[in-house]
């Protein structure tokens, strides 16, 4: 039951577990103390251009329209790399979170935190209807946020991602949990090689891929899927006002979610043959061929705080 659970989590946000040996990386990052950060109202911290959150490091490309670009579970901002060099015109805001290649962890839960604090990033940094751009667990963020504070945000893209998992009990939550906390150091990387190899097409460069998510922190991993596993935004999205576009993969799981997004009000869903879970990579032309006429019809609006 836990297999099968771990292997559906896999498409969603790259939670998949070998089927062979389970593992956690050899060389755990420094752990970062976190205060709980507060819900921010109104423009509270909005002279605060000095802000640094701890639940992400940012790096900001360009001038323009501003786009926050969120990655998945234990990737790197650089994933977004081409996404990046294609958006020419935009500021591109390029996330890495907590815990995940090679970053210090956090103690809180970080999809919480990181929602929290990309409200606050958004106002110290004066950005009007940034767009929201998220893959796997970004996704999940990105539905989050934009439920969560449906003013502030514009335009928002998900890549494979729903806002929720399947009805899981505690218990085998706290099982998958344990299945990247509890694991040997040595046998992590056959773990995530068995997990990630098959996201992309090109396995040349899913395995570049892998070395960066082996430097994730296995703690961060585990508590990271915890949080997906019982959080459950599917009666939250209907708050989004927002425009969303939903990339799918080609596969078995269209169905699922376009059924967990229905109720979001102005909602677009694409699909891109012959793609696996790293969307963006696997077929550019086609993904940009959605994105960019998406933008478009959606342009920034200056009448948001």
């Amino acid at each position: 039951m836990v297999r099968g659970r771990v292997m559906f989590a896999a498409r969603f946000a790259a939670l998949a577990v070998a089927l062979g040996a389970l593992g956690a990386c050899g060389a755990t990052p420094k752990h970062v103390d976190d205060d709980d950060p507060p819900e921010i109202t109104g423009d509270a911290f909005s002279d605060s251009g000095s802000y640094k959150p701890k639940s992400f490091t940012v790096e900001v490309h360009g001038e323009g329209r501003p786009v926050i670009l969120i990655p998945g579970l234990g990737c790197p901002g650089s994933v977004w790399d081409e996404t990046v060099a294609h958006l020419a015109g935009f500021q591109t805001h390029v996330l890495t979170l907590a815990g995940f290649a090679g970053q210090p962890r956090i103690h809180k839960p970080l999809s919480a935190t990181v929602r929290r604090e990309l409200v606050r990033y958004i106002r110290s940094r004066h950005l009007k209807s940034p767009v929201i751009i998220g893959h796997s667990l970004g996704g999940f963020i990105a539905y989050w946020l934009a439920a969560s504070e449906p003013e502030l945000v514009g335009a928002v893209i998900v890549v494979d991602a729903g806002p929720a998992l399947t009805d899981t009990d505690p218990e085998t939550a706290k099982q998958l949990r344990e299945l990247w906390t509890q694991a040997e150091d040595d046998e992590y990387a056959q773990q995530v090689h068995d997990a990630f190899i098959g996201m992309g097409t090109d396995s040349k460069r899913m395995l570049d891929l892998i070395k960066d998510v082996e430097r994730s922190d296995r703690q961060a991993m585990g508590d990271a899927i915890y949080e997906l596993e019982t959080t459950d935004l599917r009666q939250k999205v209907s708050a989004i006002s927002a425009p969303v576009l939903l990339v799918l993969a080609d596969g078995g799981l269209q169905q699922f979610y376009r059924q967990e997004v229905a109720t979001i009000p102005h909602l677009e869903i694409d699909v891109i043959p012959r793609t696996h879970h790293f969307v963006m990579w696997d077929d550019p032309k086609g993904f940009f061929g959605v994105v960019d006429p998406f933008l478009a019809k959606n342009p920034a609006t200056t009448d948001k705080d």
